[in-house]
């Protein structure tokens, strides 16, 4: 049954191929039809607050309708809407504000189709016969190599067939993804059928999610670090990085050369996951890579201008950090049943990434108060007092633990 798991990673792999090059596509088509850099920002905003609502009230749905159903039909839903941004963008009519209801509309259904295809994963992966790390590795192997190569292609198509077409490449993969989840993507049913609180309404299943998360340690600390990490990531892409660049001798096109150093490292340690993370515990490794991997970026903006440094520790930190999904992942999908991960990963992820809209609003403070090497430190030194609580709180240990959940946790996939 590995055709499943296949093909559910091939079309996560040309989505979020598609989703790389529309994060460089669309703030350009933005910025050059208005020529205002605070509605490209406003565009950006008005993507992500939808995808982070829908996925979080998107995950009873998905566990009602089935994962399966749920992805195929946000996708071909994903494809009309996203071909409607560049369709009307050249007619050059369209109003900011319809713009901004298509992207928004965009994004809300780009989280449906995300929170179904993470409900839909653990289900394919115990179907290949895999276990859930290495399951959960294959997976984040994809979204690393996504990310290396999608920046690079999406400048080049922008420069050489411009921003709306791009977009029509991106609603494009849209339709592949669905089609590969229809014909290859079919979970069997297996267990016993819905929870009893499945009967009761939508706001019963969603106090479900809630629920569950407010009972388990271990998820609440993956949250609430994740949250805090989170938003110190998104100062230092959206806030240092560029400020680095605008104030230093090397150009914007050290840009692409860090994101590419960062990418480069993360798929080496993939692969290097991949072979020895069965070998290794999880608490101490995850630890140990967030520790050094999450903060390390950040000093060396502070602490330094040589591009060589910057970029070796970019590398490195993309080694390191290539860890910390997969133990993540593993450790979560063994700990909810199959009947509720829609809901309960709902939650998970609109929690963590709450942080990353005040991520950039942090960012510019500290660099406008501050400067750019004391604010990066300063955030630095946050970042590395956060990562140490998987060695401060005995929540953690949890991540040692290898669960198998029992067959009757399964639900048969719509």
């Amino acid at each position: 049954m590995r055709r499943g798991l296949v093909g559910l990673l091939a079309a996560e792999a040309i989505s979020l191929l598609g989703s790389r090059i529309t994060f460089v596509a669309l703030p350009w088509l933005v910025l050059t039809s208005t020529g205002s850099a605070l509605l490209a920002g406003v565009a950006g905003f008005a993507e992500m607050l939808p995808y982070v609502l829908a996925g979080l009230l998107g995950g009873p749905i998905v566990d009602r309708v089935g994962p399966r159903s749920t992805a195929v039909a946000a996708d071909v839903a994903s494809l009309l809407a996203v071909s409607g941004i560049p369709i009307l963008a050249a007619t050059g009519t369209i109003p900011f504000h319809t713009l901004l209801c298509l992207i928004a509309l965009a994004g809300a259904l780009r989280g449906f189709g995300d929170t179904a295809k993470r409900a839909l994963l653990p289900r394919v992966i115990a179907e290949a016969g895999l276990t859930t790390e290495r399951g959960t590795t294959l997976y984040d192997g994809i979204s690393r190599i996504a990310t290396l190569l999608g920046l690079p292609l999406a400048g080049v198509l922008v420069a050489t067939i411009g921003p709306t077409r791009v977009l029509l490449v991106d609603a494009a993969t849209f339709g592949v993804c669905a089609l590969l989840i229809l014909c290859h993507v079919r979970p069997s049913s297996t267990g016993a059928g819905p929870a009893e609180e499945e009967k009761d309404g939508y706001a019963a299943a969603l106090r479900c999610g809630f629920r569950y998360v407010r009972h388990d340690r271990l998820i609440i600390g993956i949250m609430s670090l994740l949250f805090v990490t989170n938003l110190f990531d998104q100062a230092y892409l959206t806030v240092f990085v560029p400020v680095w660049v605008r104030e230093g001798p090397h150009g914007p096109a050290a840009l692409g050369v860090l994101g590419t150093a960062f990418g480069v490292g993360a798929v080496a340690g993939n692969i290097l996951w991949t072979i020895l993370g069965p070998r290794l515990p999880r608490r101490a490794t995850f630890a140990v890579c967030f520790l050094i991997g999450g903060p390390a970026q950040l000093f060396a903006l502070a602490l330094s201008d040589r591009l060589w440094l910057i970029l070796a520790t970019a590398a490195i930190a993309g080694t390191l950090m290539a860890t910390v999904n997969p133990i993540l992942l593993a450790a979560v999908y063994e700990r909810i049943p199959f009947r509720v991960h829609g809901r309960v990963m709902s939650v998970l992820i609109a929690f963590a990434w709450a942080g990353i809209p005040l991520g950039g609003v942090l960012g510019g403070w500290a660099a406008d108060a501050l400067g750019l090497h004391a604010g990066a430190l300063l955030v630095g030194i946050g970042y590395l007092m956060v990562t140490l609580s998987p060695f401060l709180f005995s929540a953690w240990h949890a991540l040692d633990e290898h669960r198998v959940l029992p067959a009757k946790t399964l639900v048969g996939a719509k």
